[in-house]
């Protein structure tokens, strides 16, 4: 079950699907939300917003470490999948359960993008989540999300699926925050035009697309008086397992 570079991104094996269902829902996923619940406070807000939304690209600001367990959440009983660093996933023991919980990894060669494709693909075929942290790290505790790159918003172009924006927003609640997470409405591709009629990427329409999911997000944690005292930084990375 260990993912080496170039095996599918996404795995269509019965055995790891049911590995996948033991580790998630009986095993781990009860204990990561009994802690995260604990340590953070949390609420989610706005989930009747997915409703009748069978398959979605999800995006959010990437501010904490148990951020995977509260997109989890969101979504559940349904699974979502969840891009993260493809290094963290190569890691022997580390890299089986993070990709049994649901980690997608993102590749760093040229055929990194059609493999995220072919991955959304087969995520999308009996309705599905695909989450993304468009950031590309985490911003611990931070307000003002840094900016979005553009893979989660191509992949749902060229998917034909609309993208969900998801946030999360900290109030002063001692010396940790509280946090509150919308689920926003959904946002679709066709409104922008950013696919054209040969089936090209029109870079102005997507860069609209985009920006406009971004300032939604941005808006939100304004709306709600997000805090940004406990800011602390980009997240470290594990030495040895996914810092360079």
């Amino acid at each position: 079950m260990a993912y080496k570079p170039g095996d599918d991104i996404v795995s269509t094996s019965i055995v790891f699907k049911i590995a996948s269902f033991i580790v998630f829902y009986i095993l781990l996923y009860p204990l990561a939300w009994i802690v995260c619940k604990l340590w953070y406070r949390f609420k989610i807000h706005g989930q009747q917003n997915l409703k009748g939304i069978s398959k979605a690209v999800s995006v959010s600001n990437h501010t904490m470490f148990f951020d995977p367990v509260i997109i989890a959440t969101v979504f559940f009983p349904k699974r979502v999948h969840q891009t993260l660093l493809e290094a963290t996933v190569t890691a022997p023991f580390l890299g089986t359960l993070t990709r049994l919980l649901g980690g997608v990894p993102i590749p760093r060669r040229d055929t990194g993008f059609a493999a995220l494709k072919k991955g959304g693909e087969v995520i999308f075929k009996n309705s599905g989540y695909f989450h993304f942290y468009p950031e590309g790290e985490c911003y611990l505790y931070n307000n003002v999300p840094k900016k979005f790159h553009p893979g989660a918003f191509v992949i749902s172009v060229l998917l034909d699926v609309p993208v969900v924006p998801i946030v999360s927003v900290f109030h002063e609640k001692g010396k940790r925050p509280s946090v509150d997470i919308f689920v926003m409405e959904p946002v679709y591709p066709n409104d922008f035009g950013v696919l054209q009629k040969d089936n090209s990427i029109n870079k102005d329409a997507l860069n609209t697309y985009i920006d406009t999911v971004y300032s939604k997000i941005l808006k939100k944690i304004q709306d709600e008086k997000g805090t940004g005292t406990y800011y602390r930084g980009a997240m470290e990375r594990i030495p040895g397992i996914n810092k360079e």
